[in-house]
Parts: C-alpha cells; sequence; structure tokens
C-alpha cells in the first residue's frame, strides 16, 4: 500500500510539477539567450537579467524532488530525466552569469566597456563549460540506488 501511495505521489509530482519545470528551462535556456543576450547586443542597451529568478524556481523545484523520497522515484523510473535536469540547470546558471556580466557592462554607455563586457562574458562561458565538462567527466551522474525506497 506505502509503494502504491509513493508511486502515485511520484506520478502527480512528475506531470503536475517536474515536467513543466523541465520545460520551463528549455524555454528559459533560449529565452535568456535570444531575448535577452541577442537583445543586448543588438541595441547596446542593458535590460532586466531573468536568468537567477528562473534558476532559483527551478533549483527549488529540483531540490524538492531530490529530498523527498516519493518524488526521488521519478529520477528512478525515467533515469535520463536526473542528467536532462542537471544539464540543464548548470547550462541556466552559466547563461544567468553571462547575462549578468553583459547587463553590468552595458549599464554605461562606453564602447570600450561594452567590447570588455563581451569579451569577458564570452570567456565566461568557456570557462565555466570546461569546468562543467570536466567535472562531469570526473563526477558522471549516476542515481546510487541505496537509499532507494522500495
Amino acid at each position: 500500500m506505502k509503494n502504491a501511495i509513493s508511486n502515485i505521489l511520484a506520478i502527480l509530482w512528475f506531470f503536475g510539477v517536474l515536467i513543466w519545470t523541465v520545460l520551463f528551462l528549455f524555454i528559459g535556456n533560449i529565452m535568456i539567450f535570444f531575448m535577452d543576450i541577442v537583445g543586448m547586443l543588438k541595441t547596446g542597451f542593458a535590460t532586466s537579467t531573468i536568468g537567477f529568478a528562473f534558476l532559483f524556481i527551478a533549483g527549488l523545484v529540483f531540490a524538492i524532488t531530490g529530498w523527498v523520497p516519493a518524488f526521488r522515484r521519478c529520477y528512478y523510473k525515467l533515469p535520463w530525466l536526473y542528467p536532462l535536469s542537471m544539464m540543464l540547470t548548470m547550462h541556466l546558471g552559466i547563461l544567468s552569469i553571462a547575462e549578468t556580466i553583459l547587463a553590468k557592462g552595458f549599464a554605461v554607455i562606453s564602447t570600450p566597456r561594452h567590447v570588455a563586457a563581451i569579451v569577458i562574458m564570452i570567456i565566461q562561458v568557456i570557462v565555466c563549460r570546461a569546468l562543467m565538462c570536466i567535472y562531469l567527466k570526473k563526477n558522471p551522474m549516476v542515481l546510487h540506488k541505496y537509499d532507494r525506497v522500495e
């Protein structure tokens, strides 16, 4: 009975919250890049940054999913979901930092400052991507089943 209730809660959590958060991250990553970063580069003016708000919401949902054993079943039943959610979260974090760097650089109308902000943003994205690759090579995203509730 407890197993059935846990499965029902996991299904409700997946379809009610988790799948929408993953879709929210897909759209958020695309929106931050094309609307905010490319928009700032085209206009030359800083816009409001929304990346860290998206990151907070997604991080909260993924943390609740990992902390609650009944919700954690989503990751065990769908093994591709954990790596996908973590990769999207890491990518959103990298884009959020890049968006903030660009917004701070474009806050003042100065061509050298704009160029410096663009160069720093590009370096930040490359370095963060390289660090993410090194980290994921050393620590692959594998769920350990020793704490799995059956």
